[in-house]
């Protein structure tokens, strides 16, 4: 049985996805990780790469691109349908609301993930040489999945509860999990950013790099798996709420 037939909503938002303009920022977004270790490389030929691709993943990706990019097509995987008032022709379809909901999740964080997959792979080559250690790739990876998995959830949980899901967003990543988790310390444990960031360091494993209060691995996988399922069954339980013309 084919796709179309499967997963009916999660490949016509894939459809939807590989013309739009939101897939294009966020493949932008995932490329500037790449332009960054060009940069580095250009600047620094004896740098230590570890430490470069650390820094970049602990202070400017997962702060802000990482975050940034996944609000994109998170609140766009609904976000659409709602504003142009086309979602009842979604929600008429044979499909259960829990499956319309998680197959939208799935198609824009794949897209997501893809995305920062192949830009990470390249900035990692860019900033070794091609010869940087294979836990450092490992651990950008899974790091960024996590966070990918967790902002994408929250996303389009938001999505359905406000109108303005992207100015929401933007103000959630940059004044709740940047400016205020400086100054009021307790946020920082109750970002996505931070659990993020734990998974990293941990699977890193390396001494010279700390985190403060970074989870184990086991508890911030725990918390990002619940954080997921929890949004995607508000997710679906606001969309049963919903009055749809």
């Amino acid at each position: 049985m084919s796709i179309t037939r499967r997963a009916p909503i999660l490949w016509l938002t894939l459809r939807q996805f590989r013309a739009g303009r939101a897939t294009l920022l966020v493949a932008l977004f995932a490329a500037t990780p790449v332009l960054f270790a060009a940069i580095f490389r250009w600047s620094s030929e004896t740098g230590d790469a570890a430490e470069f691709l650390t820094n970049q993943f602990l202070e400017i990706l997962a702060p802000t691109i990482l975050p940034l990019a996944t609000l994109i097509l998170a609140t766009n995987a609904l976000g659409n349908e709602i504003a142009d008032r086309t979602l009842v022709y979604i929600v008429l379809k044979p499909v259960a609301r829990s499956r319309l909901i998680v197959e939208k999740f799935i198609a824009s964080a794949l897209v997501t993930a893809l995305a920062f997959t192949i830009g990470l792979v390249a900035t990692w080559v860019v900033a070794s040489g091609g010869s940087g250690s294979g836990r450092m790739l490992g651990a950008l990876l899974a790091g960024t999945l996590a966070g990918v998995a967790a902002y994408g959830a929250l996303f389009l949980l938001v999505s359905l509860l406000v109108p303005r899901a992207l100015l929401v967003g933007i103000i959630y990543v940059l004044i709740w999990e940047s400016a205020l988790a400086r100054f009021i310390p307790g946020i920082k444990m109750l970002s996505v950013r931070h659990f993020a960031q734990s998974v990293f360091v941990r699977l890193l494993d390396n001494p010279a790099v700390r985190l403060d209060r970074a989870l184990q691995l086991s508890s911030a996988t725990i918390v990002l798996a619940v954080l997921v399922i929890a949004a995607l069954a508000l997710a679906t339980l606001r969309l049963r709420q919903m009055n749809i013309p």
